[in-house]
């Protein structure tokens, strides 16, 4: 009698944990394509790493890495789409989404390398609770496309190089819609609303530049680097005012 008490009471406590666990265990998006020569590992949260490919899951808590010959297109559950270029670091600090309903959270980190990513339904919900961060600064998202590229601080013939980031608006994917991007820092912050124009961030401690027109060589840069990865829809080019 006692040991079907503890029974039923180890069960019935078990139901409670079970939807925490499966929220927990649940994807936020997998790897859409890959390409390339070479490979792409996602560490997570709790610093395991594993190799992952075509329509391997991705996690909120992961960081994704690729090698100097993989560039990888990842789709996440609220329709929002990134591709990171070949030697990138790719950071999905937060992700919460429930299919069918208003709202959910995406935060997520450039740390170096291309990117381009298309937003998806949580950026268009009410609260817009969808950030990217780069290195140098963050980047407000109104439901849009951006392509970018960052650099990380680092040591050549010992001298000393900061970080640094470019960060491009792109023509929606849809027709006719409004797009926009705040990108700021504690130094300051710009408001892009053109597509093909553009700032750059040259250091950690310098606010971004004013707003210009890109030259479609500093675009073409960054998309030779996320060419090798195929888009799904044939994500557009910026259109050049």
């Amino acid at each position: 009698m006692k040991f079907n008490m503890i029974t039923k009471i180890f069960f019935l406590s078990s139901l409670f944990f079970i939807p925490a666990l499966a929220e927990a265990v649940t994807a936020a998006g997998e790897v859409a394509q890959i390409r390339g020569a070479g490979i792409a590992h996602a560490r997570a949260s709790d610093g395991g790493l594993r190799k992952i490919g075509i329509h391997d899951a991705v996690y909120s808590g992961d960081s994704i890495s690729t090698d100097k010959d993989t560039s990888l297109n990842i789709r996440f559950a609220d329709g929002s789409r990134f591709d990171v270029g070949p030697k990138a670091e790719f950071v999905v600090d937060k992700f919460s989404y429930q299919q069918g309903t208003e709202g959910g959270a995406f935060y997520s980190r450039i740390i170096k390398g291309t990117f381009r990513f298309v937003s998806g339904l949580i950026a268009k919900s009410k609260d817009r609770d969808m950030r990217v961060s780069v290195s140098v600064a963050t980047i407000g998202i109104r439901g849009t496309q951006v392509e970018g590229e960052v650099s990380e601080r680092q040591e050549k013939d010992g001298v000393s190089v900061d970080a640094s980031a470019k960060v491009v608006l792109l023509e929606p994917e849809e027709k006719g819609k409004e797009t926009s991007i705040i990108v700021s820092n504690e130094f300051g912050s710009v408001v892009i609303d053109k597509p093909g124009y553009g700032t750059e961030i040259p250091d950690e401690k310098s606010p971004p530049s004013p707003v210009r027109k890109m030259q479609l060589h500093t675009i073409d840069n960054i998309l030779r680097a996320l060419r090798s990865s195929v888009r799904q829809g044939g994500a557009p080019k910026p259109r050049m005012p």
